[in-house]
């Protein structure tokens, strides 16, 4: 039978991306990973993604340092180097990959292109 972790990525991975403009502010995305419910948003320049911002990045980068998140834009705390994973990878390669790089969250590919979000707790979830 067939274990958790060789299921593929895509049959876990969250396909809506949510994702803002650099140029907002860590409120405005804040605000919208409250909304919308999502531990994390990809950020975008003139359509392209350049970064993404988790929870724990409020932490680590915001609340630490007293930023101001209603007069700091979001490109000042996200991740830049996007790391990435193909959708028909499997579980055990994205956890593998999570944990090697001590993140929580994988942008998922599929021909090159982003296909959606897979985060630690897609992962461990029954």
């Amino acid at each position: 039978k067939e274990g958790i972790m060789d299921m593929k990525v895509k049959e876990r991975m969250a396909q809506k991306i949510f994702s803002i403009e650099s140029d907002k502010t860590i409120l405005d995305v804040a605000r919208q990973m409250t909304e919308k419910r999502i531990g994390s948003m990809l950020i975008t320049r003139d359509g392209t993604y350049t970064g993404i911002v988790t929870e724990g990045d409020f932490v680590r980068k915001v609340v630490s340092k007293e930023l101001l998140p209603r007069e700091t834009p979001v490109s000042s705390i996200m991740t830049t180097s996007l790391i990435t994973i193909e959708s028909d990878a499997s579980l055990m390669e994205a956890n593998d990959l999570m944990q090697k790089n001590n993140i929580r969250h994988l942008v998922v590919t599929e021909n090159g292109r982003t296909a959606g979000v897979l985060s630690m707790r897609d992962v461990s979830r029954k």
